[in-house]
């Protein structure tokens, strides 16, 4: 030991430092639940895949990670160290929705835990637009002037829900998760008329500057700019040549853009934003993320897709979206059962197609 007792003071300080971090650690591993061991969904329900993650930014198979309380706390903790968190979807799969609540019930969870910086989170929904943020505003006047009023059959009277394109679908787990968190509730769509007018008027229907500010000035190139027109083409069962496809491919850019503007937007007024929703829109390598990129660079983004499993198709390489280079289009990938009896949407387009509305 030196004159002043110095290395024994070191030794001190070192030990208290290791418990104090042990204690984080315990603290953390605490406040993370596995995901409730229940599906909604049954077809595949006994796929090998079902329930299982693939980390994209690492190539990691991770296995039944949300069975258990070690691998979720890992898939936790990395949805917690990102500013801006994107949970895909398939629109009709319940499972869906009940695990990004989950998701978004262990994120807040950990962050009360914790109790160091505070880091506010607020949810931006693509199944909200622009035109029902009164309706919202509204709603958050209620948690001080009626608190008892601060329900989800509230909110969803004041967002007139019912007569919505989306209530066919079961949001509430997230809109619940939202009431019960005290989380701020943005719109992330663009209404649909404009939505309309973007698809058939392509940039014609934005001003310059708007088209700017939203980096819609910025081509995203000849590749992807293909590999989005060829999936209208599918989404639309190759009814309609892509020559005839660049003003939806536009609109779709438009409702991207305007996601990744409500996302910027409430990360900077509350540190960190959710945004909820489907698939296409958090792909990172041309929708949400990528206009996060051009305009938000500092912003950490991190996104999630959520999967479904198809019978005979066990290899998890398979389903990774990528982008036309092959780099895979998302950060995580969690595969979830399938909904039975889904309707093929294709039969019905076609049927449209070969029999339109007499005028």
């Amino acid at each position: 030991m030196d004159k002043y007792g110095l290395r024994d003071l070191k030794t001190f300080f070192a030990i208290a430092t290791l418990l104090a971090s042990m204690q984080s650690i315990s603290a953390i591993a605490q406040s993370v639940s596995p995901m409730p061991d229940t599906w909604q969904s049954t077809k595949g329900l006994d796929h090998p895949l079902v329930g299982s993650v693939i980390d994209m930014s690492s190539g990691s198979w991770l296995g039944l990670v949300l069975r258990t309380t070690t691998d979720a706390e890992s898939l936790v903790r990395k949805l917690d160290d990102t500013t801006v968190v994107l949970l895909g979807e398939t629109h009709d799969n319940p499972d869906h929705h009940v695990l990004r609540r989950w998701a978004i019930n262990q994120i807040i969870s950990l962050r009360e835990q914790r109790r160091s910086v505070v880091l506010n989170t607020a949810l931006v929904f693509e199944q909200l637009s622009a035109d029902q943020q009164p309706a919202l505003d509204k709603f958050g006047d209620l948690k001080s002037s009626s608190p008892n009023l601060v329900t989800l059959p509230e909110l969803k009277r004041l967002l007139n829900w019912d007569k919505s394109g989306w209530a066919k679908y079961d949001y509430d787990p997230l809109f619940q998760a939202a009431i019960d968190a005290k989380l701020p509730i943005y719109p992330g769509d663009v209404t649909r008329d404009a939505i309309m007018k973007a698809a058939k008027e392509g940039e014609a229907a934005l001003t310059p500057d708007e088209r700017a500010r939203l980096a819609l000035d910025k081509p995203l190139g000849a590749k992807l700019d293909d590999a989005s027109l060829t999936e209208i083409e599918d989404a639309h069962c190759n009814t309609m040549p892509k020559d005839a496809l660049s003003g939806m491919a536009f609109a779709q850019r438009y409702r991207d853009a305007s996601l990744a503007d409500a996302l910027i937007n409430a990360a900077g007024k509350h540190g960190s934003a959710i945004l909820i929703a489907g698939n296409g829109h958090v792909r990172t390598d041309r929708g949400v993320p990528w206009y996060i990129r051009q305009r938000a660079p500092d912003k950490k983004v991190f996104s999630v897709m959520l999967v479904e499993v198809e019978d005979g198709k066990n290899d998890p390489e398979a389903y990774v979206p990528r982008d036309p280079d092959g780099k895979p289009a998302a950060d995580y990938i969690i595969f979830t059962p399938g909904v039975a009896g889904r309707p093929d949407p294709c039969e019905k387009m076609r049927e449209k197609m070969e029999n339109p509305p007499k005028p």
